[in-house]
């Protein structure tokens, strides 16, 4: 299937009815809910009748094409005419009511591009995961930042974000992954806004003396946890080198203390070792070696990164803010010289929890990627049923279709933990790390199970002998099955 669909009407208030019906029809064909799809069809009606209504003079004829766009999360609608000039701005501060303000409030974003020569155009954009498995990723043409490379700021000023910026950080996404990032609601600066409105997330941004926002990093919030991810940092490819990331990743430190939360943690892409490196320099310890997390369809454009088609991996890292010093866990004998050290990699002193009472059945939940179609077991009890109840989950999973399943132990409330993974490691699982906080004030074990062909286990780049150890350790268990 094509990923656009397009048409060129007349423009002739006679010839809407057959866009929309054309629109309507996409919509179903997409399997977009009945509420977004009546909104989505509300904005484009809005921009054909000013199109047709507004663009050309009066006397004069002339065409209006319309573009419907699949997208792997969402649907794009533009809307294109040669007609007269337009002050887009001008009129959206404006206190007229006119059509294309109520399209802005149907859908999440409404763009104007000035093509100059080439007329203008309107696009409206509404997230919604678009069922296509084999859609690509591809870039929208208007989003290029045409800021001349040779601009240099005499000095950067690092600030937590201000309503307003949020368009920026959506362009300096672009312009490092394209549409390739795979946390795809950062491409939506209206939703940038509502984040950090709801404090979901906590960003910070980096700015030049003329006002150019050059660099983003957040604090993401993790549900059910008092702790957060750092992430989403990106840098414009004209001011790296400049040590902008690490002035943003010690407000980001700041911010996150200012917040009491219990620790930070970052997922180092595999791809390349800059990150890992940035991440040991100011403090983090290795946890985690998350395989096949990051999906094939993202791509970095820096030219160091390794290349592959393949899903990809990080190493998860994290910072312990909460000041402890021990943590009683339930150490399992297969992996306890690793999972030792990964405490001690967090400044932590791992000691044997206490035996709890035993309970009559296993407790296990299971939880999905949002963006990178991954499971997750959760296993906060293990009991006499734990095998039959991990096997009904999994094969949950399974039908799925899941490119991979990691599962997580409570160590702080299981204690027949070395059950636990022998059963998992007899469907499969190999070992991955330490998740501190993961839930509530407990650290989890986690375990990790390739379930597709299409998961990079060999182009992995590691910085530090730690990682490679751990690296080394599960191409073992792997290569055992």
């Amino acid at each position: 299937m094509k990923q656009t669909v397009s048409m060129t009407i007349p423009s002739d208030k006679r010839y809407i009815p057959l866009c929309m019906d054309t629109i309507a029809k996409s919509l179903e064909i997409a399997k977009i809910e009945r509420e977004d799809a009546l909104h989505i069809a509300a904005a484009a009606r809005e921009l054909l009748f000013n199109a047709v209504t507004h663009a050309y003079p009066k006397n004069m004829t002339g065409t209006i094409d319309v573009d419907i766009g699949f997208l792997p999360h969402g649907i794009r609608i533009s809307v294109h005419d040669m007609g007269l000039p337009f002050d887009f701005e001008g009129y959206m501060s404006s206190q007229s009511e006119g059509g294309l303000k109520r399209a802005r409030e149907y859908v999440d974003e409404l763009r104007f591009t000035n093509l100059g020569k080439r007329g203008k155009a309107f696009t409206i954009f509404k997230a919604h995961p678009v069922e296509f498995a084999d859609l690509p990723f591809r870039p929208y043409s208007d989003l290029e930042d045409e800021s001349p490379a040779s601009l240099k700021p005499a000095s950067i000023q690092i600030r937590d974000f201000e309503p307003g910026d949020e368009e920026a950080i959506s362009r300096l996404i672009y312009n490092n992954y394209t549409y390739s990032y795979y946390k795809s609601l950062f491409y939506y600066p209206k939703k940038i806004l509502e984040l950090n409105e709801t404090e979901k997330i906590a960003s910070v941004v980096a700015e030049t003396k003329d006002g150019k926002i050059v660099g983003h990093f957040a604090l993401v919030k993790v549900q059910e946890s008092n702790i957060a991810e750092i992430g989403v940092a990106v840098v414009d490819p004209d001011f790296k080198g400049k040590g902008i990331m690490t002035s943003m990743l010690g407000r980001i430190e700041q911010r996150a203390k200012e917040m009491e939360l219990f620790a930070i943690f970052g997922e180092a892409l595999m791809l390349h070792p800059f990150s890992q490196r940035a991440n040991l320099r100011h403090g983090f310890g290795e946890s985690a070696l998350l395989l096949g997390i990051v999906p094939n369809t993202v791509s970095l454009t820096d030219p160091n990164a390794v290349r592959t088609k393949k899903r990809s991996s990080v190493l998860v890292g994290y910072k312990i803010l909460s000041g402890d010093s021990e943590r009683a866990v339930f150490i399992p004998e297969v992996y306890e010289k690793l999972v030792r050290q990964i405490y001690e990699n967090c400044g932590l002193k791992a000691v044997p929890a206490k035996r709890r009472v035993r309970k009559k059945s296993s407790l296990i939940s299971f939880e999905l990627g949002e963006y990178t179609q991954t499971g997750t077991l959760v296993i906060d009890r293990v009991c006499g049923d734990f095998s039959h109840t991990l096997r009904h989950y999994l094969h949950t999973l399974y039908k799925k279709h899941v490119d991979m399943i990691y599962a997580d132990i409570n160590m702080m409330q299981c204690s027949q933990i070395d059950r636990a993974i022998r059963v998992l490691k007899e469907e499969g699982f190999v070992f991955s790390g330490v998740m501190f906080y993961r839930k509530g004030d407990d650290d989890y074990l986690r375990m990790q199970m390739i379930g597709s062909d299409n998961v990079e286990t060999r182009r992995i780049v590691c910085h530090s002998p730690f990682c490679s150890r751990l690296l080394a350790f599960i191409d073992e268990e792997i290569s055992s099955f």
